[in-house]
């Protein structure tokens, strides 16, 4: 099969995943479906893509809806460092419960609560974190849930309402071309390009120079940037990466080292809402944030 755009320019196939199911033998049961990367990657300004197989067979795919788009200003990060790990160490949880199952996954959450509240009493300790922060407490709260299972009433409408929305599979179908650049934060440039919404996920697609990721001091990589979407309901939604691939920018020298972008994929868990009508997606680097606002009724 091969790929062109309505400006004749060719793009190469590139298989990126697949899921489906199969028969005791291991033979395919039913549909399945596969992902492609394009490469290279089309331009914003091209108006459609038409697969064409070698019988002559072609399917033409247009640009999908836009909705509105607004993005804030650029500001300082609202919550302290503190706050803000502790935030990532509840939807960490949030995580593997949404993403796990069986004694496996109640292993893994007995580990992780331990060392979550383990962290907690030493952010307590340190004062870094006010008198009247409600985190510490809201993640012990969060931790007794998912070990003890105890009714989820009393965590954060936030964190209970993924809890509640686990493995539901009636999201919207949407596929939202967004097209809005951002000013670079802490560095990085983003462009978030495109949403698509399936029944159980949905996804972010992004284009990020020069790089998305840095290493820490022990070599780990680490995302600069952090995606914490919100919709119009109050829902909140965690990212898990899906993808990653680095392109070389035409005009750039071949041999120059970290030229291009990346292109991100990034999943989101629960479903969306069925019944939102905006969301509301903050990218937080280190020191600074900016939100996009979208509205698709």
């Amino acid at each position: 099969m091969t790929v062109v755009d309505d400006r004749g320019a060719n793009y190469a196939l590139r298989p990126q995943g697949g899921s489906g199911r199969v028969g005791p033998s291991g033979e395919p049961v039913g549909p399945g479906s596969v992902r492609f990367w394009l490469d290279p990657v089309p331009r914003w300004e091209v108006g459609w893509l038409e697969l064409r197989r070698q019988d002559g067979a072609a399917t033409r795919l247009l640009r999908s809806a836009r909705p509105a788009v607004h993005v804030s200003q650029l500001t300082p990060v609202a919550v302290s460092p503190a706050e803000r790990e502790l935030t990532d160490q509840a939807l960490s949880l949030i995580e593997v419960q949404l993403t796990s199952t069986g004694e496996l996954a109640d292993d893994i959450l007995s580990q992780r609560c331990s060392a979550a509240l383990a962290r907690v009493e030493e952010i307590q300790r340190s004062g870094e974190l006010g008198a009247a922060c409600e985190l510490p407490e809201q993640l012990r709260q969060l931790c007794a849930v998912l070990t003890q299972h105890r009714p989820a009433d009393r965590l954060p409408v936030s964190w209970s309402g993924m809890l509640g929305a686990a493995r539901r599979a009636d999201g919207p179908r949407h596929q939202l071309d967004i097209g809005a650049a951002l000013p670079p934060i802490d560095g990085v440039g983003v462009l978030a390009d495109s949403l698509i919404s399936g029944s159980g996920s949905w996804r972010l697609y992004l284009r990020v120079t020069p790089s998305w990721w840095r290493h820490s001091e022990d070599n780990r990589r680490q995302a600069r940037v952090s995606v914490y979407p919100q919709d119009d309901r109050g829902g909140t939604y965690l990212s898990i990466l899906n993808g990653s691939t680095r392109h070389r920018d035409l005009e750039e020298p071949a041999h120059e080292e970290k030229v291009g972008h990346e292109v991100l994929a990034l999943r989101f868990l629960p479903r969306l809402d069925p019944d939102a009508r905006a969301l509301t997606l903050t990218f937080r680097g280190v020191d600074e944030e900016i939100a996009i606002d979208l509205r698709f009724e």
